[in-house]
Parts: C-alpha cells; structure tokens; sequence
C-alpha cells in the first residue's frame, strides 16, 4: 500500500523553503569539499603521480559508504519514537558530527588519515541526509508534493553553486603552512551553514509534525498493513540510474570536454562561468516542474525533460564556440531542473508508509550508482581519444542523450498505486 499523504497543515511557499533548507546545508557543504577542498588537499598529501587515483579513491569510498549507511539508518529511522520525533534527532545528530569531522580535515598531516577522517563525514553526512530525504512523505500533502520536490532541488542547487563558488574564493589563497588559515576559514563557513540550515529544517519539523514522539493511528495502520515497499520499484530506479548517470557525466568531464572538444584556451573560466548560468537554468526549471506536475502529474514532465535533455545534449556536439555551447548547456540545464524535480515528486508518491526513509535511502541507491557509474566511464573515453582525438567526448554524450530517452522509456508503463486500475 502507498503512502496516504497528510492533510492537516497549510504548506505555503516559505514553510516549504524552510523544510528544504537542510538540502542548502548539506549539499553546499558535500559539494564545496568533494569539488574544492578534497582535490587541493589531495595535491598537497597524495603523490603527484597518482593524485588522480586518490582523488577517486575518496570518491568511490564516499558513494559506498553512502549507499550502506542510507538503507540502514532509513530503516531506523522510520521505527524510532522519540519526544524529537522520527526525523529530527538523525538529521541534528549527524550535522554535529560532522561539523566534529571538519576539524580532522583541517588536520590532517598524511592522505590516509584525511581519508579515515572523510569515510567518517560521509557515513554522517548520511545518518543526517537519509531521514532528511523522508520529510516531504511524512508531512507533505500530495496536492504539493511537486512544488515540495522542485523547493528541494532548488535548495540543492543554490547550497552546490553557491558554496563551491565561495569555497573556490577562498581555496584559491590557500597554499600549505603559510596561508592556512584560508583552509580553516572555508571549513568555519560550511560548517555554520550546515548546523545553521540544520536547525531551520529541524524546527520547522517540529511545529508541523501531529505530535512529537508518536506518530498518527492512520500511519500505524497503513505500516502494519504494508507487506513492502513498491512493486514496480526496481524499475523506477533502473530509470532513475540511467537518468542520473547522464546528468552526472556533465559535472565529471565537462571541464575536459570544453578544452579538448571544444578546445577552450582558459576552459577553468569558462566552466565556472557556466556553473551560475547553467544552475539559474536548472532551477528555474525544477520550480516550473513542481508547479506543472502537481496540475498535470508526474509522468508527462518527467518525459518532458528527457526529451529536452537528450535533444540538448546531442545538440552540443555541433558547438563550436563558448557561447554555443552556453546555450546549449542551459537548455540541458532547463530540462535537467524539471526531469529532477518531477522525478523526485514521484519517488516520494511511490513511498510505503511507515517505510518513508528505508524506501528513499533505496531510491538514493540508483542517484549513487549512477553517481559511480558516471565516474567508472573515465578510461572508455580516455580509449577512444587515443584512437581518434575528442572521439571519446562524442561517444560520451550520445550515450548520455540515450539514456536519458530510455530512462523516460522505463516510466512509462510504471503505476505510482500498484492498488489502482
């Protein structure tokens, strides 16, 4: 049986932009280190001719550590009874953690021990980001699930842009020893803006939830009577592993696509130019989606977006200039915001009720493994290079135009109540 959104509360605009606010926290500081401070450090501590394989060993480990960590504190998360509630004490616990996690990243003098120190941060990075992933479900009518869902990945959005652009700042002045204080002063902001996001969402939680430290009757039924989480689960995350994997391998190889494709001669500035641009775009088109989603359904904008992302993304090979391809990049982007935004609506309609956080900590696995996947297509592309310059890159983006088509293919025949005719 499917989750029976609640009914009880008026979710305007700002309550809805204050529930998401941890995605703002959480992301901004996740990408900020992942993007920014990780690498330089890596400089700094691995051997220059093997820092690209410890780069990836981080991130790899990271993206492991994730997906164990998201299935097993979902599933406590959704059994625990306590005066904060379901929610708050995982998404509290873990942020202060965290924030404790920063300091061994300011010090740490060799590559492993930053590396314990990372694997540390990730697993509470998840503890805190899984429960997070449930609140639309638990508090959330469904008459505003969609604009719900578009808020959260607007607030991921702004949290990536905005604090890799602020950690680039102050990263830049950073050189070990003498200038260190640069490291601490980047780590000092994207810890107070994760506790402070944090404590937003917590609080918002705490006035909407019926009663903190128990849940309704209604909901206890629906979870004793669930036998499961949906039956046609396991094809919404193929699709969703498609899907996520194209949108990653943007992120991944797009400074290498613009200056060995395109042939850019300062490909750095481009790109972070590109960034701004390309996340106003996605955001723009996330909202848009929720709004049509919530009208039309889910589905129809999901298609939407694959179309546009596919069409955009075969597009950008005609490129030839930076302004070309910045065109290209935000209709990638438009398309991007609202096939995310609608996709995430309808991972939260398929939830089970009493199971919101296990059932969202599994979608989470195909959002990861796409994640890997994206990074794993590395040396294919470095082969075809080598056989035919920039072949590679061509390859690489006809093959993410389609899998955003078969993502959309798979969702088709998919029923959001498997109870339905």
């Amino acid at each position: 049986m499917t989750m029976s959104p609640p009914t009880y509360t008026n979710w305007t605009n700002l309550a809805l932009l204050r529930l998401n606010a941890f995605g703002v926290g959480i992301n901004g500081f996740y990408l900020a280190i992942d993007t920014v401070v990780l690498p330089v450090l890596v400089l700094i501590l691995a051997p220059e001719a093997l820092k690209n394989t410890y780069l990836a060993a981080l991130g790899l480990s990271g993206l492991l550590v994730a997906g164990v960590i998201q299935v097993i504190v979902g599933r406590l998360s959704d059994q625990t009874r306590s005066p904060l509630g379901r929610r708050v004490p995982y998404l509290l616990g873990g942020s202060v953690l965290i924030s404790l996690g920063i300091i061994g990243i300011g010090f740490a003098p060799t590559f492993w021990l930053l590396f314990a120190v990372w694997l540390f941060i990730q697993a509470n990075i998840n503890i805190s980001y899984g429960p997070y992933q449930a609140l639309i479900q638990d508090l959330v009518p469904g008459a505003r699930t969609g604009v719900a869902s578009s808020f959260k990945i607007l607030a991921d959005v702004v949290g990536g842009v905005a604090f890799i652009k602020i950690s680039t700042v102050f990263m830049g002045r950073y050189a070990f020893g003498d200038s260190i204080e640069w490291l601490w002063i980047t780590l000092g902001v994207l810890g107070i803006n994760l506790l402070v996001a944090a404590g937003i969402t917590s609080a918002t939680v705490l006035t909407r939830q019926e009663k903190p430290g128990s849940e309704s009757p209604a909901n206890d039924r629906l979870a004793a009577e669930s036998s499961g989480l949906h039956p046609q689960l396991t094809q919404f995350l193929i699709s969703r592993w498609f899907m996520v994997t194209a949108v990653v391998v943007f992120q991944t190889y797009g400074l290498f696509f613009l200056k060995d494709k395109i042939g850019l001669e300062a490909p750095v500035q481009a790109l972070g130019n590109m960034v701004l641009v390309v996340g106003g775009a996605v955001g723009a088109g996330a909202y848009l989606a929720g709004w049509f989603s919530d009208r039309i359904g889910r589905k129809p904008v999901i298609l939407a977006g694959a179309a546009g992302a596919a069409l955009s993304t075969a597009a950008i090979l005609l490129a030839g200039s930076t302004t070309e391809v910045l065109m290209m990049a935000t209709f990638i982007g438009f398309s991007v915001g609202a096939l995310l935004s609608s996709n995430w609506a309808l991972a939260n309609e398929m939830g089970t009720a009493g199971k919101e956080a296990l059932h969202m900590g599994v979608v989470n696995l195909a959002t990861i493994g796409g994640a890997a996947s994206a990074k794993l297509l590395g040396p294919g592309v470095d082969l075809l290079n080598r056989a035919s310059p920039a072949s590679g890159y061509s390859a690489l983006l006809i093959g993410c135009a389609v899998m955003f088509v078969l993502g959309g293919i798979l969702l088709m025949p998919l029923k959001t109540n498997p109870d339905s005719a």
